[in-house]
């Protein structure tokens, strides 16, 4: 059980340093307490499999254009609908890090396809429109 444990809390503390903005003031203050039994009980059912331990990737992909994924998180980063837990305002540019880390997605120049999205003659916001009509269809539906 102890190994268990250990292993939860190696995991963790591995991507916190691999991809936390502030590195140096998480390693000088390290959090030592022990998991939940909630922590322990989803690392015990596989909740955390989409996190394998060891590698720098998770097992979730965007299955969309790089267009779809600037339109979405555009809005919510825009949106206020995010923020950072120990300061005012997180940077676009650590949203989108951290994003295009979670959904193995690399987008060179972020602006550039922002301006593409922008830039479109045939219809502005597909992606959210659909997106629209895809809530509104599951509401009918009664689900």
């Amino acid at each position: 059980m102890l190994e268990l444990l250990e292993q939860l809390y190696l995991h963790r503390i591995s991507h916190l340093n691999k991809y936390a903005t502030r590195q140096v003031a998480l390693q000088n203050n390290q959090d030592l307490s022990i998991p939940t039994k909630q922590e322990l009980s989803a690392y015990m059912s596989g909740q955390l499999s989409l996190f394998p331990k060891g590698s720098g990737m998770t097992l979730i992909q965007w299955q969309r254009d790089k267009v779809a994924f600037i339109e979405l998180f555009v809005s919510v980063y825009e949106s206020n609908s995010v923020k950072a837990i120990d300061r005012p305002k997180i940077t676009k540019k650590e949203f989108f890090g951290i994003l295009m880390w979670f959904f193995n997605i690399q987008i060179g120049n972020i602006d550039s396809t922002l301006q593409a999205a922008k830039n479109r003659k045939i219809e502005q916001k597909p992606y959210l429109k659909e997106l629209m009509e895809v809530f509104d269809n599951y509401c009918a539906r009664g689900l």
